[in-house]
C-alpha cells in the first residue's frame, strides 16, 4: 500500500487509522452493551468491568502474577461465555443485522387501524369473559426460532377470530398466536418462558410466556388473565398492567408507529436518532480502549534493506544503471510485534519512469516511493537521493543471417534458413542500425551435417544494441547440403 491519508501522523502518536481502529472497536461495543442489556447480564458484567481495571492497573504497575492470572481467566471467560450464551449471542448479531437492513415500509399506522381496532375490542371481549389470551404482535426482530409448535392459519385479524381461537372449546385456546403485521400467522404456538422471577412473581405461566418472548426480540405482547380478567402488556422483557382499553389502544398505536414508519428513516438518520445512550457509551469504550492499550504501547523502529524498482517505463527507455541498487528504509509501528510480522514482498521501493529522462537522474526519495503496509509508517528513507542512467532506444526490426564456417572446401550446401529469420533490436536513439544481424559462428563439417541438418544458435549482438523483449536471442538455422553425384564406371 503506497504512501496515503491512513498513513497521516496528527501528532502526539496519534494517526488517521486509529479513528478507524475506534470506529471498529466501537461496533463491537455496541454489539456488547446490546447483549447484556437482552441478557439481563448487566451486573454480572459490571464485575468483570471491575476485574478489567484491576488487570489494567496490574499491567501498569508491573503486577505480575495478578496480570498473568487475570489474563488466563479472561481467556477461558471468553470461552464460557460463547458456550453459556450462545443463543443470546446469535441474537445479537441479528439484531444488529436487522437494524442495519431494515425493509422499506411505506403502509401508515392508519393502514393498521382495522387490526388494533380488532386487537383492542377481542381483548376487551375476552377480558369481561375471563378467557384467558396471549397474543404476540411483531415487529422487526424474527422471533421464528424460539416458537414451538403451534398450527399455520395466515388470516386477516379480526375480533370474532381472535374470540374463536382463545374459546375455552378452541383447541388452541391454551396458546399463543403470532401477528404480522394485520395477519395471524400462527396460533396454539407455545413460547419460551421467562427466568426473571421478578417480573413475573405471583403471575402465572401465560405472563411468563409473554415476558419469556418478549426478552428474544421486539414484539409486543398482550396477556389477558382468566382468573383476574386483567390486560398486561410485555415489552422488552417489562411486564405492566394496563389500566383500560383506551390505554391499550395507545401501546398497539405506539407499536406500529416505532416498528412501522410511514416512511422510515435512512441509514444516517437512524445512525443519529435510534439508541443514542447505548452508541455514545460505545465511542466512550473504544477511546478507553485505545488510549490504555494503543496510545500507550511503545513506538518501536526497524530498519529493512529494500530493492529499488520502475514502474510505468516505456519499451524504448530503459535503465542502465541505478546507484545504489538498494536503499535502507526505517519503519516505526506500535509494538514489535507489528513489524516482526511484515512481509517483506509487501515492502518495495518504486520509482515512476515517468520521471526519468535519458541520461544521468538524481532522483529524491520520499515516502510516497515507499510501499508498505498501513499499520506502520516510514521513518527515513537512506540514501535518500539516487542516481539512475537510462537510455532512449529505438525499435529496428532486422534479418538475421547465418555465420557459418565450413572445415573443408568441400562441403557444398544448397540452402540455409533460419527461424525466425527477422529478430526485433533495440538501438540507442543516437546510434545508427546494422543491415542485419549475425549468428554466432557456426562450425560445419561433414560429420555434423549428417547428425544433425537444424543447429540451435544464437544471435551475436553488439553490446550497444538489446534484444526486444518479445523476441529470444536463440535461433535456428536449417542446412540442406548439396547431394553427391554418383561416380561413373
Amino acid at each position: 500500500m503506497n504512501y496515503s491519508l491512513l498513513d497521516i501522523n496528527l501528532g502526539s502518536n496519534v494517526y488517521l487509522i486509529d479513528f478507524l481502529d475506534i470506529f471498529i472497536i466501537a461496533v463491537f461495543s455496541y454489539i456488547a452493551i446490546l447483549f447484556l442489556k437482552q441478557t439481563r447480564s448487566l451486573l454480572a458484567f459490571a464485575g468483570m468491568g471491575i476485574l478489567g481495571i484491576i488487570y489494567v492497573l496490574a499491567r501498569a504497575f508491573h503486577l505480575y502474577i495478578t496480570a498473568l492470572i487475570l489474563q488466563s481467566f479472561f481467556s477461558i471467560f471468553v470461552i464460557i461465555l460463547v458456550i453459556v450464551f450462545q443463543d443470546e449471542l446469535k441474537r445479537s448479531f441479528e439484531f444488529l443485522a436487522a437494524s442495519g437492513t431494515k425493509r422499506m415500509i411505506k403502509k401508515s399506522v392508519l393502514s393498521y387501524s382495522s387490526t388494533i381496532f380488532a386487537i383492542v375490542q377481542a381483548t376487551s371481549n375476552l377480558m369481561r369473559k375471563k378467557h384467558g389470551a396471549l397474543i404476540v404482535i411483531n415487529g422487526q426482530d424474527t422471533i421464528e426460532r424460539h416458537l414451538r409448535g403451534g398450527n399455520a392459519l395466515d388470516g386477516i385479524t379480526t375480533t370474532t377470530l381472535l374470540e374463536s381461537i382463545f374459546d375455552p372449546k378452541s383447541p388452541g385456546h391454551d396458546g399463543a398466536i403470532i401477528i404480522d403485521k394485520e395477519r395471524i400467522s400462527k396460533f396454539g404456538v407455545h413460547l419460551p418462558l421467562s427466568e426473571n422471577l421478578r417480573e413475573t412473581k405471583e403471575k402465572g405461566t401465560r405472563h411468563s410466556a409473554a415476558v419469556g418472548i418478549s426478552e428474544k426480540g421486539d414484539s409486543l405482547v398482550i396477556v389477558v388473565s382468566e382468573e383476574r380478567g386483567e390486560i398486561s402488556i410485555a415489552k422488552n422483557g417489562k411486564l405492566k398492567k394496563v389500566k383500560d382499553t383506551q390505554e391499550l389502544e395507545r401501546f398497539l398505536l405506539q407499536h406500529y408507529k416505532e416498528k412501522f414508519p410511514q416512511k422510515p428513516y435512512g441509514f444516517f438518520q437512524n445512525l443519529f436518532r435510534e439508541r443514542m445512550i447505548e452508541k455514545i457509551s460505545a465511542i466512550i469504550i473504544a477511546c478507553l480502549a485505545w488510549f490504555f492499550i494503543v496510545y500507550q504501547a511503545e513506538i518501536v523502529q526497524r530498519d529493512f534493506n529494500i530493492p529499488i524498482s520502475f514502474t510505468g517505463m516505456s519499451e524504448e527507455k530503459i535503465i542502465e544503471n541505478t546507484m545504489p541498487e538498494t536503499v535502507t528504509i526505517t519503519l516505526s509501528a506500535r509494538g514489535q510485534t507489528i513489524l516482526g510480522g511484515i512481509d517483506l514482498n509487501s515492502l518495495r521501493v518504486t520509482i515512476s519512469g515517468e520521471n526519468i529522462s535519458t541520461g544521468i537522474n538524481e532522483i529524491e526519495l520520499e515516502r510516497a516511493n515507499v510501499n508498505h503496509p498501513f499499520n506502520v509508517s516510514v521513518v527515513n528513507i537512506s540514501p535518500s537521493l539516487v542516481v539512475v542512467e537510462a537510455q532512449k532506444y529505438e525499435t529496428h526490426t532486422l534479418p538475421v543471417e547465418a555465420n557459418i564456417k565450413k572445415d573443408s572446401e568441400d562441403i557444398n550446401i544448397k540452402e540455409i534458413s533460419i527461424s525466425p529469420n527477422k529478430i526485433k533490436i533495440l538501438v540507442p536513439e543516437n546510434k545508427d542500425a546494422p543491415e542485419f544481424i549475425s549468428t554466432e559462428e557456426i562450425s560445419i563439417t561433414k560429420e555434423r551435417l549428417e547428425e544433425e541438418k537444424t543447429i540451435e544458435t544464437r544471435v551475436a549482438l553488439n553490446n550497444l544494441y538489446k534484444i526486444h523483449k518479445d523476441y529470444s536471442s536463440t535461433v535456428y538455422v536449417t542446412i540442406i547440403k548439396e547431394p553427391q553425384e554418383e561416380e561413373e564406371e
